[in-house]
């Protein structure tokens, strides 16, 4: 079963993956703004995978903006309990 949360873009870390199946590869802040690169996990298919990985999506939030997450069964890092969640 899948939870689905909302965290601030500044608490993100990797390992998190998004509420449409993205896995968070690295967040990095820049004062007001979040850059986090996102990919597409293949997992039934390891070349798929790298290539996926190689090929990373950036998405730029503010800072403070709520980013929707969500916990699948092979989801790395589960963040759906920290203080500031919200679900």
């Amino acid at each position: 079963m899948s939870i689905f949360y909302k965290l601030p873009a500044h608490l993100l870390v990797g390992g998190v993956s998004t509420d449409d199946g993205q896995d968070v590869m690295d967040v990095a802040v820049h004062g007001p703004a979040v850059a986090v690169a996102v990919y597409t996990p293949r997992r039934d298919n390891p070349e798929a995978d790298a290539a996926n990985r190689a090929a990373p999506e950036t998405r730029v939030y503010d800072r403070d903006r709520l980013v929707s997450l969500a916990v699948y069964d092979d989801t790395a890092v589960d963040l759906s309990r920290h203080p500031a969640a919200q679900r």
